[in-house]
Parts: structure tokens; sequence; C-alpha cells
């Protein structure tokens, strides 16, 4: 029988865990305040909102992407700049490279694979996907002579490469386009019934910081490129994040510059830039576009479930949602979820930006980004250091989904650096997140200071 998040229903287990942490910094569960386990690597059954193991990866190491696969195991990519990194198993190689790792739903560290760069310039994994066979895929940029992900050195610039679920290297492949300068790809997603991987993939126009984005597909097989179309017709944007439904429809969001047609007739900003999403056919038809006009900012995530289409991002101004105006508190995070058609269901804003956003098994909305000291995320206040700033302040909420109301959210803060652009859901509903970290955190049982430039690598658990 299918699970339900509902404004008023029972509850599951524990509530919620966090299960693994990569550094400290775990804050407090609003509902429920409770104590902190001591650090270290540890497991019990705690209340809601308690760490229930951790581990630390100090300095010069910044977390990148993380995804999950169907039996909860999570992977996360990660850059280091300093010898000597263990992430749970060997010591990565060299002085500085590219890292990825897996661990079990218990924290178990089950492989990691370290690259070793030598340039100087830090690479970068853009985006993670995970197929149902538990395969990875990632895609990124360097800036090495040439690099080895596991196969053939690679030239400069964008890649793609796919792992078997052991870590072992199945391909590896360059991206470019003759004459045009593309930027690594921003979003993932594996196609299971065409065994293909979905690729959103952003390009510059000559003199200028913005151009727009292709969609392409490639065989999941050996990485081959089937397809490559454009997202606008005409005009310029970027995108940010794309998702897949069952059928393949394709969702994306990013944001637009002035007049842009994504297939379905102009459509315009008066603001610097402007929220938008967009929803394809498999093979790239436009279905329609939305903007919300009148807002500045950007859409930096979207997730897709049965009939729901959940977009969030950041804004300044105000813009309309089924005929009620929105207004920001300088700047605010939103929450914006559309039917299959592009009918408007209902939109929250809340702290200062949103900036991953994935559906749990129950069907409801998660959500992290960073929020200003005194300020909730659609709840009660979330716990905060005074004369702290949205640099060090983080939250992670879950929403209903027939409202958008919050059922719990969580506030993790520094008196230095902690900040997440990055968010992945199990099926069973557990929450990776992989936040930079630095400067002393209170985790609940007194004041820890971790060196800057950490990696934070936490698991919430329902």
């Amino acid at each position: 029988m299918p699970r339900v998040c509902k404004e008023g229903g029972m509850r599951r287990g524990w509530g919620f865990w966090v299960a693994v942490c990569l550094g400290f910094g775990c804050g407090a569960v609003v509902e429920s305040p409770e104590s902190t386990p001591p650090l270290g690597f540890h497991e019990q059954e705690l209340q809601r909102g308690a760490p229930r193991h951790a581990r630390v990866v100090e300095g010069s190491v910044f977390g990148r992407a993380v995804a999950v696969d169907r039996k909860g195991n999570a992977f996360a990519s990660l850059t280091y700049e300093r010898a000597g990194v263990n992430l749970g198993g060997a010591i990565l190689p060299g002085g500085a490279g590219l890292a990825l790792v897996k661990y079990a739903p218990d924290g178990q560290h089950l492989w990691s694979r370290g690259f070793p760069t030598y340039s100087g310039v830090r690479p970068s994994v853009t985006a993670m996907a995970v197929d149902d066979a538990g395969s990875l895929y990632i895609a990124g940029e360097h800036h090495e002579p040439s690099l080895s992900l596991g196969g053939e050195p690679l030239p400069p610039g964008p890649f793609l490469a796919r792992y078997a679920p052991d870590g072992t290297h199945l391909w590896s492949h360059s991206a470019s386009l003759p004459g045009v300068t593309l930027l690594p790809s921003s979003a993932l997603a594996v196609d299971e019934d065409r065994g293909h991987l979905v690729v959103a993939v952003n390009f510059l126009d000559p003199g200028r910081s913005i151009g727009a984005a292709l969609v392409g597909r490639v065989s999941v097989k050996d990485g081959g490129v089937l397809s490559l179309n454009p997202v606008v017709r005409s005009g310029s944007l970027s995108v940010t994040s794309l998702a897949l439904d069952s059928s393949g429809n394709i969702s994306v969001v990013g944001f637009v510059e002035g007049e842009v047609d994504l297939g379905g007739g102009p459509i315009s900003t008066a603001s610097p830039r402007g929220p938008f999403i967009a929803r394809f056919s498999p093979e790239m038809r436009h279905q329609w576009s939305r903007g919300l006009w009148g807002a500045e900012g950007l859409a930096t995530g979207v997730a897709v479930d049965s009939g729901r289409i959940l977009v969030v991002g950041e804004f300044s101004g105000g813009f309309s949602f089924q005929g009620q105006l929105l207004r920001a508190n300088g700047k605010d995070a939103f929450v914006a979820a559309y039917n299959s058609k592009g009918g408007e269901l209902w939109a929250q804003h809340f702290a200062e930006s949103a900036t991953a956003v994935a559906v749990d098994g129950d069907n409801c909305v998660v959500v992290t980004g960073q929020y200003r000291p005194g300020e909730s995320a659609g709840g009660s206040t979330l716990p905060f250091r005074a004369g702290g700033s949205p640099d060090n302040h983080l939250y992670v909420v879950k929403l209903y989904e027939g409202s958008g109301n919050s059922e719990w959210s969580r506030g993790l803060y520094s008196d230095g650096v902690l900040r997440g652009e990055t968010l992945a859901v199990t099926r069973s509903g557990d929450v990776v997140l992989l936040p930079r970290v630095g400067g002393m955190i209170d985790v609940g049982s007194g004041p820890v200071t971790v060196p800057p430039e950490s990696a934070l690598f936490l698991r919430l658990v329902r």
C-alpha cells in the first residue's frame, strides 16, 4: 500500500535519526530538542534528530555532490587538497585530487577511489545519479593536462563517467562541441526504461557570462551520445537542475534573462534574472513552461513524484501564485508545487535560500538551504548563533505534500562556515547532505572546533 505524507497522519518508526556525519555540526530539530551523544563512530537508537554515528574528515576537503541507490547506500564526491585524506578505507593517493566514496546505510565504508591532480586547479563533480542496478554516474570538470578517472586519460574540460556498484570504472568521456564553450553538466537523471542518461549542459555565448542550455541523452551502456536538443528556441537562460517522471518526461529549472521562447511562445522578465520551470516530453517537445515573473532570482532544484513537480530556489521582490502575492523579506527561499499540466498547487517562502529538493518515500517534500538567525523554515524558529549569518546556518525541512506546511525542520549552525548545496533522499526516507563546514560548532554536548574547509556528510534517517 503506498505511503502518503498528509497533515495529521501517523508518523512511522522513530521519526528520523541522524545516521552518518562526516565532520561535526549536528544541530537540533525544532519540535523535540534533545541531547547529542558523544562524537565519534557509534550507533544507537535515538530520539529524532540526534546523531546516531559520526565520522570526521578535516581540512582542505570539499564536498561536491551526493546520491543514493535503491538499497539506501549513499555516494559522495569530494575534492581534496592535502595528503593523508582517509574516507574510511585506504588513504587517498597524492596530495590533491578528486574522490568518490560509498557508504552503507549503517555508515560502513564500502569503497572509495581517489584520482590525484597536480595542476593546483581544483576539479569538480557538478552532478551525480545512480541507476536501479546501483551504478554511479558523475559529471564534472577538470583542468589537468590529462586526468584518468579510472580509464584512459581525459583532456581538460567537462567529463562524464560511470562506475559499477563496487566502484569499478566502466567508462568515462570528455564532453565538447566545436566552437562552443560548454560548461560541466548541471544535472543528471537516469531513464531506466530507455537505458539513457539524461544530461543538462549549459554553454556560454561569446563574450557573455550566460548563453543557453542543451539536454542530451547518453547511452548508459557505453556513454555514447544519442541526442542533443536545445532547451530554448531564442533568448538566454541557464539550467540548474532536471528531473524525470515515470514516463520519461523531463522537467528543467533555472533562470532566464530578458525574453525567451522555450517552445510555447515568448515569455519575459523585467528583472536581471528570473526563475523558470519547463516541462518537455522524452523527445524534448515543449509541453509547458512557467516563470515566477516579478521575482528576481533563480530556481535551484526540481523533484517529481506521481502527479507533482516541486521547484525550489531563491528570490527577491515578489511573485503571484494562485492569485496571492508572495513577497520576500529581502531574499527568501521559495518552494512551489505544480501539477503535471503546469497548474499551480501551492507555494511557500521562508528562510534565506533553498538549494536542493527531493521527495521521500511518503511523498513528503524535503528541502535544504540557508537561513538567517532568528528565522524559521516554515515552522518554529530554528536554533541560531547570535551575530551569525546565513553562511553558517543550514536547515533541512520536510513539508506535507498537500499544502507545503512544515512537518519538521532542523537547524544547524557554526561560528565559521556551514553551507550546503546538495541533497538526496532514499526510498525509506533517509536524508543525505554534504555541506562545507569550518569553525566552532555546538552539537549539543558543548562546542567543538572544526578546521576550515572541512566536509560534513549528514544522513538524517526517519
